[in-house]
């Protein structure tokens, strides 16, 4: 076994890995050199049959680290390499601490695995850029404007006993959905850029009052928070063409060797990860293009002003 594998887990003087997510993410940095390091593909890998590895993107999530690691899958592929007792030893450690709690395992009567490797790409990821068609991105929503759309969303359902389930959760998921914003806040905080359609920013939601304060936040971010950029997307740059997705998301993490991925959202349904490249450059690709299309940023910042003071001009609600 090479010195490069064993100083991936914490050899050679190494300090341990700080978080829950380092730790995780250094397994599967091993996970991705053994199987270089036997001049596999992924396609190959999966083709062996290896229990729990049944398709590519299970295999990319372990290599990526962007879901809980399941020790079956984990250990499944160390056999599979044929790795040494001293490394399987020092992964063992590795998977202890990637088990450490993070904010969001306090809300797992909300949150499904879908929510909770969202929240860890966030949170090791050096820039997030997103692109939001019909809402106001998640990271920037006030309390009122994220209720409103929940209870919009949840008092939807034809059956009564599933929306009054649903509707009682709301609180909790709005708690959820605030403590997730103060990512923005910390000393080494992403860098986040947000593209959202003209559409969203003038569809009343929640009352006038409600949609102003939404729309002040979104003026005060995009002027005094320097790691947030926002831009608004007219409606007239898509009369002929729309983006690929209406809600799409891009990490670019910290250390770049892992890779980037793409997020893709269904509206309070869940949504779906790309780490393949050739996928990734397709979305990212897109983001890139139509934010080259928006408002500048004092463009932006009067589009802003323009819907605030028009909600002023009216009633309260």
């Amino acid at each position: 076994m090479s010195t490069q594998v064993l100083a991936l887990v914490g050899r050679e003087g190494q300090a341990p890995p700080a978080t829950p997510i380092a730790a995780a993410q250094l397994v599967g940095a091993l996970l991705r050199h053994l199987r270089l390091q036997n001049k596999l593909t992924l396609e190959q890998v999966v083709a062996r049959k290896i229990p729990g590895i049944g398709s590519v993107p299970t295999l990319q999530r372990c290599e990526k680290a962007t879901h809980r690691l399941k020790e079956e899958r984990i250990y499944a592929l160390l056999r599979f390499y044929r790795t040494p007792p001293e490394i399987l030893q020092e992964v063992e450690t590795l998977m202890k601490q990637s088990r450490g709690q993070q904010w969001w395992s306090y809300y797992s009567d909300v949150a499904g695995d879908i929510l909770n490797g969202l929240f860890a790409l966030e949170a090791h990821s050096k820039m997030i850029r997103t692109y939001q068609q019909i809402l106001v991105p998640g990271m920037l929503q006030t309390a009122g404007y994220a209720r409103a759309v929940m209870e919009n969303f949840y008092g939807a359902y034809p059956d009564p006993k599933t929306r009054e389930k649903n509707l009682a959760t709301i609180e909790r998921r709005l708690e959820m959905r605030l403590r997730r914003q103060h990512l923005l806040d910390q000393p080494e905080a992403p860098l986040f850029e947000a593209l959202i359609a003209e559409q969203a920013v003038r569809k009343l939601r929640g009352g006038r009052t409600v949609m102003r304060e939404q729309l002040r936040q979104l003026y005060s971010f995009a002027e005094n928070k320097p790691n947030v950029h926002l831009r608004i997307l007219p409606e007239s740059a898509t009369l002929s063409n729309t983006p690929v997705h209406p809600a799409m998301t891009l990490f670019k993490p910290h250390d770049s060797a892992t890779g980037r991925t793409i997020y893709l959202e269904d509206m309070n349904r869940g949504g779906t990860f790309l780490a393949e490249p050739s996928e990734v450059e397709v979305y990212q690709a897109s983001i890139d293009d139509w934010w080259a299309k928006a408002l500048s940023k004092r463009e932006t910042l009067d589009c802003l002003q323009e819907c605030i003071d028009e909600l002023s001009a009216g009633s309260s609600e």
